[in-house]
């Protein structure tokens, strides 16, 4: 007879199949087995399933098939904003709201599939009110949604559901079905980015206001931070190992991942001096609280330095993501050194630098 030796959360179980294999002596009793061993696979590949979906007491069925998709995606927004992602948790709730708007609050994982996931998409495409933000004059009339901001807001729906799947919560993401066609997206904008002779520029630019804004930027070119993380970026965050090698190990303020980057001789020659800070001391203690002060501070040193680029200071992280690929880095690497989850993001910088390569072939004369 045929049987299921299972073994979940701890737990043995022998599942007998009702099935029989005969004494191989003929052709008809060796295609009987082989019939019967496909047959057992078949419920062995169901049983795993139905395990998954909570049908035989190992999950909480209620929890799996019953469990509310907006509690779920709030929590996770809780989360993010717990872990200072606050821009993740702003876009989560943003998604939420109008899913909310969509369907209700009463939103299950057992009505989330391909059709409803296509059909927020539509919902999306037909949103004319964006009631994030206050509009001041009453009388004007609403806009439809961004492509850029309805992409970011399924994005968020994704994430969830893909965080869902990886709980066991789900077998699958039903938003993985749905051709890419048809997902919001956007034009991919041309990524601004400094040469090695405009950052040469900025270095002998002579700018002296008390604000830390110069040296922060030009350390951010040279270790591919943002803006978030060089502002709390703390003395006992940089170590040095055991060869003397100068690190960086810290937790990105926009994802929550802890990421460590080494720290080249030009990263460390912008430092401040440290003197007798502490450890909990901040690094660029003077540089202004909030990103726009900063890059509106910036925009004068960039002007002084006679370059008519619109620079802020997420550029510095274009500009080393564009220069390490240039001057030799691998993909994998630069993706690692950025903190990117997936490498498709860092691709786009090496098109990038595919595009500087093609300009640069192409300013020779025909001879």
């Amino acid at each position: 007879s045929i049987y299921l030796d299972c073994y979940v959360n701890g737990v043995r179980e022998y599942k007998f199949l009702k099935l029989y294999l005969r004494p191989e002596v003929r052709r008809e009793e060796k295609k009987w087995n082989k019939e019967q061993m496909q047959l057992a696979n078949a419920i062995k590949a169901q049983y795993i399933i139905d395990i998954q979906n909570g049908e035989f007491g190992f999950k909480d069925k209620n929890r799996t098939r019953k469990l509310n998709f907006i509690a779920y995606c709030e929590d996770m927004a809780a989360k993010y904003e717990a872990n200072g992602q606050t821009s993740c948790a702003v876009l989560m709730r943003s998604a939420i709201l109008r899913m909310v708007r969509y369907k209700g609050k009463n939103i299950t994982f057992n009505h989330i599939n391909k059709e409803f996931l296509i059909g927020y998409i539509d919902f999306l495409n037909n949103e004319t009110r964006d009631f994030d933000k206050e509009c001041k004059d009453q009388d004007r009339k609403p806009k439809p949604l961004s492509d850029v901001y309805k992409e970011a807001l399924f994005a968020r729906i994704m994430v969830a559901l893909n965080q869902a799947e990886r709980d066991g919560i789900i077998i699958k993401n039903p938003g993985k079905d749905i051709d890419r066609k048809l997902k919001p997206h956007s034009e991919q904008k041309v990524r601004c980015y400094l040469t090695i002779e405009e950052v040469k520029q900025i270095i002998e630019c002579e700018y002296r206001p008390d604000n830390d804004v110069k040296s922060a930027f030009l350390f951010c070119c040279f270790s591919g931070l943002r803006f978030s993380d060089v502002k709390k970026m703390t003395w006992g965050e940089i170590t040095v190992t055991n060869d003397g090698q100068a690190q960086l190990e810290t937790k990105m303020k926009k994802t929550g991942k802890s990421i460590w980057v080494p720290l080249s001789d030009n990263a460390i020659k912008w430092l401040p001096e440290r003197g007798e800070a502490l450890d909990t001391d901040l690094v660029f203690a003077k540089l202004p609280e909030q990103s726009s002060n900063a890059d509106s501070r910036l925009k004068t040193l960039i002007r002084k330095a006679g370059i008519t680029k619109d620079v802020t200071f997420h550029v510095a992280r274009h500009t080393f993501a564009t220069l390490t690929l240039t001057y030799g880095a691998d993909l994998y690497t630069v993706s690692k050194l950025l903190g990117h989850s997936n490498i498709r993001t860092t691709q786009i910088y090496a098109k990038i630098v595919d595009e500087s390569k093609r300009r640069a072939v192409n300013l020779i004369p025909i001879i």
